[in-house]
C-alpha cells in the first residue's frame, strides 16, 4: 500500500525592523552545524530577519535583536525619537516530544567556517559546515518536522504526519514571550520587545497515489502559552482544489526612489506597474526602450508575468521621460498587446516621435504638484504627453506632447470650492482605445489654444476638463473639445459604449456647466459637484449630460457601464447623498455608487458605502461592474490622505473570508457587491505596516473582475508588503531607502453555480445551512425550506433516510446563473451515553487522588472539558466548580456529543490570620460558602457567621479549620494559621493652639516615634514639637509606637496661629486747641486701647494745650496677642503771609481800584470787606469800585478742612476820580500850593507858556510842580497817562 503523508505547513514572517536581502532565485537561509561555538543543546543555528534560530533536540529559540529605523523621506515628517537596540529570546518547546528525537541536515552548502574564539583552543571550531534543510524525523510518534527556506524566502517548516498518526501530539508551547495570540486572519502573533514573530496561518494538505495534493482545512488553536492544530475531515480518495486570492505581489527593487501611480493589464493577463522614480538604480530591463535615468523625475513602467517568481516576472522594464519632471496618469493596452501611457510631463525634451501629432514643448504656469517637494517642480508648466511602446517595450512607436499655452494634466488646488480633495487628485486622468485602437483621453487645460477640433463646446476661460479623441498614431486629433464653465473642471473617467459614444465623469465648480434637459440633476447644488456626459461617436455632439451631488462637496471618480447600458458612476460625498432602491449600503457612508439610466434621466439605485463616519474614507484608484452586474471598487486611506481632512480604512467592513480582516487603518479596501449592489460578496483590506497609499494615477479592474494595481509601498525603507504563499513577484524587497513601487494582481473571480460537497447527515441534526456560491439562489428538494431573504435550510428527519438530492438554481445573465445539485444522505443515529464515572461530586483534600477513567458509548469517541486528558478526568486539574465533560464520537455519518456535568468542591481559606489582642472579633471567610470553621476562639454558625475573637489567653500561634460538605456527602478541608499578637498601651496627647512667634519647643510623649511639621528629634532623647518651625496652620503629628502589626500608629492636629495684621483705624489729626473726647475704632473688634489720655474701650480726650502727637495700642485677645498702632496729632496750619498790592502802581489809589491778594494757601478765603463774595486761592485779584474805606480778611483752612485760622489786612483806602485844577496858588501858605492830578499812576507831564514855549516836563509827574521861577499866567499842561491817554487843558498861576 502506498504510504500517504499529512503536511501541516506553516510561514513564519518577522517583524522586528530589519531590512531583508534582494529577492534572487538563489537561497539564503543555512543552518549552520555546532560543533562547540555554541553551547551544548544547540545542535543547528540559522540568521533569519532581526536575530538568529537556534535548533534544539526538544525545540528551537529565536534569539531577536532590535535594528535601527530608517526615515520616510517621501515626505515631511515629524522627528522620530531614538530606539534603543534591544534584543530578546522566545523558546518554541516541542511539548512531550520525544527524548531522543534527533535531527538530519540536507542539501549541504559548499561553504565551511571556522569559529576561533577567546583563548582556548578547545573552544574554536573548524570547519563547520551548512545545510538547506533539516528535518527531525520523529518528534512525537509518527510525526516528523521539515525546515526549510520557501520560494518567498521566508523560514517554513512542515509537520508530516504518517498513516494514523494522531495530530492532537502536536504541540507547541511559547516561553518568554511577552503576548501570543491569534489573528482574525487566522495568523499567530509572537509578541515581543523588539518586534513580533507573526507565523501565518497554516495550510494542510495530503498527496494522493500521483503526487497531487489535496488540501485539508486547518488552524490554530491557542490555550495560554500554547498551540494545538484543528484539521478538518481528510479522505484520502477525494482531490481537492483551492486557488490563491492574491496571484501576484511584489515591490520592483529598485534601488531609487520609486513612487506608484498607475496599473493596466493585457490579454494574457499581464500586469504593467507605472510610477516615478528620483535616480538610477530602477531595475530597467537590458534591451528596453530606456536604461538610463534622464533627469529630475522620471516614469518608470515595468511589465510583469504575474504566473512566475523572481528574475523571470520581470518581462520588460524602462525608464521614461527628459530633463524635468514626468508623471503617469492612466495606462492601457491596445489590441497589439502595445502599452499606452498617458502623461504629465515638464521636460522640454520629453520624448516624441516624428511625425507626432505636436513634437514640441508648449509649457505654462510653474506648478508643483507636491507642495515644495523639490524633484517634482514643474517650473516651465505642463503638457500632456501620450505614449505607445512596442509590444516588447523597446521602442516608442508613437510618442507625442499635447496642449498650449497654459497648464495640461496637473490639477491644482485653487481658491473657494476645490477639486483637489485627495492626496494624488493632481494626477488623475483616462486613456482609452476602442476597438481600431484609437485612443480616447480624459484631463484638464487651462490653455486658450488647446488642439481641439470638431468641438461640441467653444471655449471658456479658466480650467476646464478636455475631451479628446486622436488617431492610433497619435499624428492627429479626430475631435477633441474641453468640457466645463466658469469655474473649474476636471474630467477623470472614459467608458465607450456599444454604439461608440463616449461616457465622460469628473467634477465641476461651476454654476453653467453644459447639461441637458431632463437630466436626474437639472442644477449645480453647491460646492463641488460630480458631472457625468455622453458624446456622440462622432465627437460632435454632447448628447447628455447630468450632475450628481448634494449641497456639499461630492465628485465622480469612475464611470462604468453595464451590459444593457446602464451608467455607474463612484464617487466621494460629504454630503447627505440621496440614496434610492434597497440596495447594500452604510448610512452616512462617505462614498457612493450611483446608477442611471443611458440617457442619464432617471436614478435606477443610488447607495452609500463606508464606516458612516463623517470623513472619507477611501481615495478610490479602481472601479468595474462585471457583465453579471457585480460591481468591484479599489481604494486606499488614511496615511497622505489625512493630510487632506480625509479619514483612514479603519472600521470598514469585511467579510470573514477576507485576506487580511484587520488594518492599521493606512490600507487598501477592495470590494465586491453582488448583482445590483444588493448584497456584500467580499471585502478585505490589503497591505503592510506601513502608509500603503498612490502618489497620483489610477489603476484597473480588467472584465473578469482581477484588479491590476500600482502601490506606492514600503516608504521610510521598509519591506513589509504582503506577499502571500503561493502568489508570483519579482522582488519581496524594496532595495531603496525610501518608497518602492509595490504592485498586486488580486483575483475576484467569482465561479460558476456550485452548490456544494455531497455528505451525509444525521437524522438527529438540526436543520442545516444551505449555502451555494454565488449567494442570491434558490434551493428546492425534500426537506428544503426558507427563502432568499431569510437562507434556506434542510432538516433531516426519519422521513428521508437515505439520500436527497437538492437543486440550487442560480438566476442571472449570461454566464452569471445556472443550476447545480448536491446530494445529502440521511443516516440514523445511535444513542450516546457516558457509562464512566457513576460519581458526579468530588472533593479535593492534600494526598487523595483525584483522576477517574471515563467510559462513553458508542465508542470510538473523544473526551473533552476542563481536567480531561484522553479517556481520564483529573479534578484537581480541572480546579473547584461545575464542570461539563463532553463525548464526541462520529459514527454512520452522524456527529453526536453528549455531556456529563461534574462538581468539584475544595475547600480555600486565606492564606493566614494575623491579628492583635482586643482587636475585637475577626470575621472568617472560606470558600465555598456554607463550610464550618473549628479552633480554639472559633464562635459562631454557618447561619450567622464565624468570627476569631483575639484574647490575651491565646497569644501565639494557633490553627483553625475550615471544611465543606459536597453535595455528594464528601468533605473538602482547609487548615488556616492565625497568629495573635500583644498590643501596647499609649495615650496619645491634646496639644493647645500655639502661635509661629512661640520658638520654645513642647515635648512628646517619649513612648512613640512622631513625625510632622515642627517635629525635631529622636527615639531616644525624645522628640519635641516647635510652633516657629512648623508655621501657620493645622499640622498633623503623626505617631507610631513600633512597626509591629499591633503597634498604635496615629496621628493628632495642631493649630498654630499666625499674628494677625491688626487694622487699628488710620491716624488721627485735631485741630489746634481741640479738646472734644472722641471715640476710636478698629477693624477687628473685641480687642483693647492703651496710652496717653485714652481708655481701653477707645475713648481719647485730647489734654488742654496739647500739642505734637501721641501713639495708641490696640490689642487683640488672640494666642498671638497680635497688635496695631494709631497716631493722634495736631494738625500743623498751613504758613501764610496775606498782604495786597495794587495791580498797576503802588501809588494808586483811586476808584475803581484792582489789588492783588497773596501770601495765602491754596485753601484761603479772602473776604474784601465790600460785601462781595470770597474768593479761593493763595492768590487773589479784587477791585474796589466805589471809593471808601475797606478792611479785607483771609481765613486759611487745613486739616482737610477741619481746621482754620483767619487774618485781617491793612485797610484799604479808595479815592474818587477828581478834574485837574485850572488854578494853583504857590504863595507858601500849603495851600494849593502845588499843581495836584489824580491818576493811578503817574504820567508824563509837559508845560508850556502861553506862547508855546516849554517850561516844565516830568516823565513820572508826582504832583510837585509849583511853577517856581515863573511868573503868574496862563499855561497851557499835556499829561500822557502810561496807557498813552493824554489829559490837556489850561491852567492859572496866581500868587
Amino acid at each position: 500500500m502506498k504510504q500517504l503523508y499529512l503536511f501541516m505547513g506553516l510561514w513564519l514572517a518577522l517583524s522586528i525592523g530589519a531590512k531583508g536581502s534582494p529577492t534572487g532565485p538563489e537561497h539564503h537561509l543555512e543552518f549552520i552545524e555546532n560543533k562547540g561555538q555554541w553551547p551544548t543543546p544547540v545542535l543547528y543555528a540559522a540568521d533569519v530577519p532581526g536575530g538568529r534560530l537556534f535548533m534544539e533536540p526538544g525545540g528551537l529559540t529565536y534569539a531577536l535583536t532590535r535594528g535601527l529605523e530608517h526615515p520616510h523621506t517621501a515626505s515631511p515628517r515629524p522627528a522620530a525619537m531614538p530606539v534603543p537596540a534591544g534584543a530578546h529570546a522566545v523558546r518554541v518547546e516541542f511539548v512531550g516530544a520525544a527524548a531522543s528525537a534527533r535531527v538530519q541536515p540536507a542539501e549541504a552548502t559548499p561553504d565551511k567556517r571556522n569559529y576561533l574564539q577567546g583563548s582556548d583552543p578547545a573552544r574554536w571550531a573548524a570547519g563547520v559546515g551548512s545545510f538547506r534543510q533539516l528535518r527531525y524525523p520523529a518528534v512525537w510518534a509518527g510525526i516528523g518536522a521539515h525546515f526549510y527556506e520557501n520560494d518567498h524566502q521566508q523560514l517554513e517548516y512542515d509537520f508530516e504526519l504518517a498513516p494514523l498518526a494522531d495530530p492532537a501530539r502536536i504541540r507547541l508551547r511559547y516561553h518568554g514571550a511577552d503576548a501570543v495570540k491569534l489573528t482574525p486572519e487566522g495568523q499567530l502573533e509572537i509578541s515581543t520587545s523588539v518586534g513580533t514573530l507573526r507565523e501565518l496561518a497554516p495550510r494542510a494538505w495530503q498527496t494522493d497515489a500521483q503526487g497531487r495534493r489535496q488540501p485539508v482545512s486547518c488552524a490554530y488553536v491557542l490555550r495560554n502559552q500554547e498551540v494545538s492544530f484543528r484539521l478538518g475531515a481528510y479522505d484520502p480518495h477525494r482531490a481537492l482544489t483551492i486557488d490563491p486570492t492574491v496571484v501576484f505581489s511584489t515591490f520592483t527593487g529598485s534601488l531609487a526612489d520609486n513612487w506608484g501611480f498607475t496599473a493596466t493589464y493585457d490579454a494574457q493577463g499581464n500586469l504593467y506597474s507605472g510610477g516615478i522614480v528620483f535616480s538610477t538604480g530602477y531595475p530597467a530591463s537590458p534591451g528596453a526602450y530606456s536604461t538610463q535615468f534622464a533627469g529630475s523625475t522620471d516614469i518608470a513602467i515595468i511589465k510583469y508575468n504575474t504566473t512566475a517568481r523572481g528574475p523571470g516576472a520581470r518581462v520588460w522594464a524602462t525608464y521614461l521621460g527628459g530633463l524635468g519632471a514626468d508623471f503617469p496618469q492612466s495606462m492601457v493596452v491596445n489590441s497589439r498587446g502595445e502599452l499606452l501611457v498617458l502623461a504629465a510631463t515638464g521636460s522640454t525634451n520629453f520624448p516624441t516621435t516624428a511625425g507626432a501629432l505636436d513634437r514640441s514643448f508648449n509649457g505654462g504656469n510653474a506648478i508643483n504638484p507636491y507642495f515644495g517637494y523639490s524633484p517634482s517642480n514643474m517650473p516651465n508648466g505642463s503638457d500632456l504627453a501620450v505614449v505607445r511602446f512596442s509590444a516588447d517595450g523597446s521602442r516608442l512607436l508613437a510618442a507625442t506632447y499635447l496642449g498650449g499655452i497654459g497648464n495640461e494634466g496637473v490639477l491644482p488646488s485653487t481658491i473657494g470650492f476645490n477639486l483637489l480633495r485627495n492626496y494624488g487628485d493632481a494626477f488623475r486622468g483616462d486613456i482609452l482605445v476602442d476597438g481600431q485602437d484609437n485612443v480616447y483621453l480624459a484631463s484638464n487645460t487651462s490653455s486658450p489654444d488647446f488642439p481641439v477640433r470638431n468641438n461640441f463646446l467653444p471655449y471658456t476661460a479658466g480650467l476646464n476638463g478636455v475631451v479628446t479623441k486622436l488617431t492610433p498614431g497619435l499624428d492627429q486629433v479626430v475631435w477633441g473639445s474641453q468640457l466645463g464653465g466658469n469655474q473649474p473642471d476636471a474630467a477623470y473617467s472614459l467608458q465607450l459604449d456599444a454604439a461608440g459614444r463616449l461616457y465622460v465623469a469628473g467634477g465641476t465648480t461651476s454654476p453653467d456647466f453644459p447639461l441637458t434637459a431632463g437630466t436626474v440633476q437639472p442644477a449645480q447644488r453647491g460646492d463641488v459637484d460630480g458631472f457625468v456626459t455622453r458624446i456622440s461617436a462622432s465627437g460632435t455632439v454632447l448628447e447628455r449630460s447630468a450632475l450628481v451631488g448634494t449641497t456639499a462637496y461630492d465628485q465622480a471618480y469612475f464611470v462604468q457601464l453595464d451590459q444593457s447600458g446602464g451608467v455607474y458612476l463612484l464617487g466621494q460625498t460629504l454630503g447627505a447623498y440621496p440614496t434610492v432602491g434597497n440596495r447594500y449600503g452604510v448610512a452616512g457612508g462617505r462614498q457612493f455608487i450611483h446608477k442611471l439610466n443611458a440617457d442619464l434621466t432617471a436614478t435606477e439605485f443610488a447607495t452609500t458605502f463606508g464606516s458612516g463616519r463623517p470623513t472619507i474614507d477611501l481615495s478610490p484608484t479602481a472601479f468595474l461592474v462585471d457583465q453579471c452586474e457585480r460591481i468591484y471598487v479599489s481604494g486606499w486611506g488614511g496615511g497622505n490622505n489625512s493630510g487632506y481632512g480625509n479619514g483612514t480604512v479603519q472600521g470598514l467592513p469585511t467579510t470573514t473570508n477576507a485576506t487580511q480582516r484587520s488594518t492599521d487603518g493606512n490600507d487598501f479596501y477592495l470590494m465586491q457587491l453582488s448583482t445590483g449592489a444588493r448584497a456584500l460578496d467580499y471585502a478585505t483590506f490589503f497591505g503592510g505596516s506601513g502608509q500603503d497609499h498612490v502618489d497620483g494615477g489610477t489603476s484597473r479592474f480588467d472584465p473578469r473582475g482581477v484588479v491590476y494595481h500600482a502601490v506606492c509601498g514600503g516608504c521610510g525603507g521598509s519591506s513589509d508588503w504582503p506577499v502571500p504563499p503561493g502568489a508570483g513577484y519579482y522582488s519581496t524587497v524594496n532595495n531603496s531607502t525610501n518608497c518602492n513601487n509595490a504592485a498586486f494582481k488580486y483575483n475576484f473571480e467569482t465561479v460558476n453555480v456550485v452548490a456544494g460537497t455531497d455528505r451525509n447527515v444525521c437524522v438527529a441534526s438540526a436543520p442545516i445551512p444551505l449555502q451555494g456560491s454565488p449567494a442570491g439562489g434558490v434551493w428546492t428538494g425534500p426537506g428544503v425550506t426558507g427563502s432568499v431573504g431569510a437562507g434556506f435550510f434542510f432538516t433531516p428527519t426519519a422521513s428521508l433516510l437515505g439520500t436527497q438530492t437538492l437543486t440550487y438554481t442560480v438566476t442571472g445573465v449570461g454566464p452569471c446563473g445556472g443550476v447545480s445539485t448536491l446530494q445529502l444522505t440521511v443516516v440514523p443515529a445511535p444513542p450516546i451515553a457516558f457509562t464512566a464515572p457513576a460519581q458526579t461530586s468530588f472533593c479535593l483534600n492534600p494526598g487523595v487522588p483525584t483522576v477517574v477513567g471515563l467510559a462513553a458509548t458508542p465508542a470510538g469517541g473523544t473526551f473533552s472539558g476542563p481536567g480531561v486528558s484522553g479517556a481520564q478526568f483529573n479534578a484537581a486539574v480541572a480546579g473547584p466548580g461545575t464542570h461539563t465533560l463532553v463525548y464526541s464520537v462520529t459514527t454512520n455519518g452522524c456527529q453526536l456529543q453528549t455531556t456529563r456535568t461534574v462538581t468539584v468542591t475544595q475547600a480555600v481559606v486565606g492564606a493566614g490570620l494575623v491579628t492583635c489582642t482586643g482587636a475585637g472579633p475577626q470575621a472568617l471567610v472560606g470558600s465555598p460558602a456554607g463550610g464550618v470553621w473549628s479552633g480554639p476562639g472559633v464562635s459562631g454558625s454557618a447561619a450567622t457567621g464565624f468570627v476569631f475573637t483575639p484574647t490575651p489567653a491565646l497569644l501565639g500561634n494557633r490553627l483553625l479549620t475550615y471544611t465543606v460538605t459536597a453535595p455528594g456527602g464528601c468533605t473538602s478541608s482547609a487548615p488556616m494559621p492565625v497568629t495573635v499578637l500583644a498590643t501596647p498601651t499609649f495615650t496619645p496627647p491634646t496639644l493647645p493652639a500655639y502661635c509661629t512667634t512661640n520658638a520654645v519647643p513642647v515635648a512628646l510623649p517619649p513612648a512613640a516615634s512622631w513625625s510632622g511639621n515642627g517635629i525635631r528629634g529622636a527615639a531616644g532623647p525624645g522628640f519635641t514639637f516647635t510652633p516657629a518651625l512648623a508655621g501657620a496652620g493645622t499640622h498633623t503629628l503623626t505617631y507610631r509606637t513600633g512597626f509591629g502589626l499591633c503597634d498604635y500608629t496615629g496621628s493628632i492636629t495642631v493649630q498654630v496661629s499666625a499674628p494677625v495684621a491688626v487694622s487699628a483705624g488710620a491716624d488721627t489729626l485735631l485741630c489746634p486747641g481741640s479738646t472734644q473726647p472722641f471715640r476710636l475704632r478698629a477693624a477687628v473688634a473685641g480687642g483693647t486701647w492703651s496710652g496717653l489720655n485714652v481708655t481701653p474701650d477707645g475713648r481719647f480726650t485730647p489734654p488742654a494745650g496739647f500739642t505734637g502727637s501721641v501713639t495708641l495700642t490696640y490689642t487683640l485677645p488672640d494666642v498671638c496677642q497680635s497688635t496695631g498702632t494709631r497716631r493722634v496729632a495736631v494738625a500743623a496750619p498751613p504758613a501764610t503771609a496775606p498782604t495786597w498790592t495794587p495791580a498797576s502802581c503802588p501809588e494808586n489809589r483811586l476808584a475803581p481800584l484792582t489789588l492783588t491778594f497773596s501770601g495765602g494757601a491754596t485753601t484761603s478765603s479772602w473776604e474784601f470787606g465790600d460785601g462781595s463774595a470770597p474768593a479761593v486761592g493763595s492768590s487773589v485779584t479784587h477791585t474796589f469800585a466805589q471809593a471808601g474805606t475797606y478792611r479785607p480778611r483771609v481765613t486759611t483752612f487745613f486739616n482737610a478742612g477741619r481746621c482754620s485760622q483767619t487774618a485781617t489786612l491793612p485797610a484799604v483806602e479808595v479815592i474818587p476820580q477828581q478834574l485837574p485844577p485850572n488854578i494853583i496858588t504857590p504863595n507858601g501858605d500849603d495851600k494849593n500850593e502845588f499843581f495836584v492830578i489824580r491818576t493811578a499812576c503817574p504820567g508824563q507831564l509837559q508845560v508850556f507858556s502861553r506862547w508855546g514855549n516849554k517850561v516844565f516836563e516830568a516823565t513820572a509827574y508826582r504832583n510837585d510842580w509849583r511853577a517856581d521861577g515863573l511868573p503868574d499866567g496862563v499855561y497851557y499842561y499835556m499829561l500822557r497817562l502810561p496807557d498813552g491817554a493824554p489829559i490837556k487843558g489850561w491852567l492859572t498861576v496866581q500868587r
